[in-house]
């Protein structure tokens, strides 16, 4: 069995994100979908490919999230009347659509219009911004049969989501439920249906009710339909995740409370329970003994530096490389009871775990 297969195929999304969907479509209209796709597949990806940038094509993200490669090619939309200059650094031009995409990642950062409070040791951290990414490079000025390559570093905001506040997403259950008209609304109740499971399963449980007109706000289903019409829009859109996204769960409806339905439903037990808490384990640990490294050899040094992340900076650099593969080393024979020997280590650390 090879490393990565140790990880489960259930993706992290950022706990902020997941509660504040309405605000990426706020904060990146038009591209609102786009960006949610993006933060679900880069989170996927950091799960083997932590350190350093993470590289992949344009074909690698859309196998992963089901879109077309030649709809994210285009020039994006808002270029077309030549009104809006294209952005551009250092001679290469961000103005297909998916390119256009990154660059306002970069530049923007995510508001929040519900603050989200993050309890971190005995301090609380107040959250009403994030950015996404720090740095995005690509093989500029390839040959006509090179394929573009993008290497994206995420925030250290997205970083410290991704290691210890983040909810469990089914990540293939997103994707194939984004095929068609009204995968947006799909979509977003994967999330809801996800972050319901996590917090159902950490407190032993696999079974709520929900009412209905909650699962019409998170499905983008009008409630100004009759009780009768409401219900069956909300039935024909769980019937689609269910059979067609595959998400794992049951549901029927049960009559009035008050003057609404309740919908009760049932998750299947993924039996990842013991995987999921050694897999935070490794990550948490890993990461929290890295920074504690970073600080006793920098600590002080890097107070006065305003451009990045030192943290980040130092994490991606060959600096400290020893104590940085013993520290990995340790960290996964804690979580998963196995040895590496120092050539997995390095590897793991210089190519991510899905290279092994």
């Amino acid at each position: 069995m090879d490393k990565s297969s140790r990880f489960t195929q259930l993706g992290r999304l950022d706990r902020a994100i997941a509660a504040n969907l309405d605000d990426i479509r706020s904060s990146f209209d038009v591209d609102a979908s786009l960006v949610l796709d993006f933060i679900v597949f880069i989170s996927q990806r950091m799960k083997t490919d932590l350190f350093g940038y993470t590289r992949f094509t344009l074909k690698d993200f859309c196998e992963a999230t089901g879109r077309r490669r030649q709809e994210l090619a285009l020039k994006h939309p808002i270029f077309l009347d030549g009104k809006k200059k294209v952005p551009e650094i250092q001679g290469l031009r961000f103005e297909s659509v998916f390119d256009y995409a990154l660059i306002r990642m970069m530049h923007h950062n995510l508001v929040f219009t519900n603050v989200f409070q993050d309890k971190c040791g005995d301090k609380t951290v107040h959250m009403e911004a994030i950015r996404i990414l720090s740095d995005v490079k690509m093989n500029f000025g390839r040959k006509s049969t090179e394929v573009k390559l993008y290497d994206v570093r995420v925030s250290p905001e997205i970083i410290d989501g991704f290691v210890r506040r983040y909810y469990t997403i089914d990540v293939n259950a997103y994707k194939l439920a984004g095929k068609g008209k009204g995968r947006e609304n799909r979509q977003s109740l994967v999330i809801y249906l996800s972050v319901l499971r996590h917090v159902l399963h950490s407190r032993g449980l696999i079974c709520t009710s929900v009412p209905i007109d909650i699962l019409a706000n998170q499905g983008g289903i009008s409630r100004e339909k009759t009780s009768f019409h409401l219900k069956e829009a909300i039935n024909n859109i769980l019937i689609y995740i269910r059979d067609k996204a595959f998400f794992p769960f049951t549901f029927h409806f049960e009559g009035y409370k008050g003057k609404s339905f309740q919908v009760s439903l049932t998750f299947q037990d993924t039996n990842l329970t013991s995987d999921l808490a050694r897999e935070h384990n490794f990550y948490h640990k890993l990461i929290s003994d890295l920074k504690d490294l970073f600080d006793y050899k920098y600590k002080g040094s890097h107070k006065n530096k305003t451009d990045g992340d030192p943290f980040q900076d130092w994490l991606i650099s060959g600096a400290d490389l020893d104590e940085k593969i013993n520290i990995l080393k340790k960290a996964y024979d804690k979580a998963f009871n196995i040895e590496l020997n120092d050539v997995d280590a390095y590897n793991i650390y210089k190519n991510g775990f899905d290279k092994l």
